[in-house]
């Protein structure tokens, strides 16, 4: 009897553990400080954190012996002035981590600040919508059509491209050049076409990183 009584309790404590591993939050809003700015989009914070800013995508700074994109180290520069050895608040969505082991987050600054909206904002990221997490993907792209309407940063001399068209994926938020296995492979129901480079910005769509088209 009793070691019956002793399996029902311990069955009892694991379905009490189970539902609260599965009921809490996955990671709460984190106010911390930021130690290091790497480029535009991913920062180090004071616990040794790296966080890649979810959302958007800003060009590359100078690595591997490549140089830097255009306007890279105006957007780093600016992630700098805005974050650098200030408190922020650092916000996930539903998926945690990227393949690099990065945590993918919004931040914020004490005033309400939205660090990843205002480098698209001032054209210094593209959106860069990566589903599960689209907490704010129409935020992002509402700045994002102001900023190409405005033609500021990376939309002063952007180029709409050379191909005769573009496939966009409305499914992966990806946009391919007519020659892309992964364009080619798009479902009809998520394929749309587009006549230049910009209409699928526009969309909030972003380039393939294997075609690069």
């Amino acid at each position: 009897m009793r070691d019956k009584r002793k399996k029902v309790c311990l069955v009892v404590c694991l379905l009490v553990l189970w539902a609260h591993l599965f009921s809490a939050p996955v990671l709460a809003d984190m106010v911390t400080t930021v130690a290091w700015v790497f480029d535009g989009d991913t920062i180090k914070l004071s616990n040794g954190t790296r966080v890649r800013y979810a959302g958007v995508n800003t060009p590359e700074v100078a690595h591997d012996g490549q140089p830097s994109q255009p306007l890279a180290d105006e957007a780093c520069l600016l992630n700098r002035r805005l974050t650098q050895g200030r408190q922020v608040r650092v916000q996930i969505d539903k998926e945690k981590y990227d393949q690099y082991g990065r945590l993918l987050a919004y931040v914020f600054l004490p005033d309400g600040t939205f660090v990843n909206g205002a480098l698209v904002e001032k054209g210094l990221a593209t959106v860069y919508t990566t589903p599960p997490n689209v907490r704010y993907d129409r935020d992002l792209l509402t700045q994002q059509r102001r900023a190409m309407r405005e033609r500021v940063g990376l939309w002063a001399s952007a180029d709409p491209g050379k191909e005769p068209f573009y496939i966009g994926n409305t499914r992966s938020r990806r946009f391919h050049s007519p020659s892309c296995h992964l364009g080619r492979k798009t479902g009809r129901r998520n394929k749309v076409i587009y006549r230049n480079r910009l209409e699928a910005f526009y969309d909030g769509l972003s380039p393939c990183k294997k075609c690069n088209p």
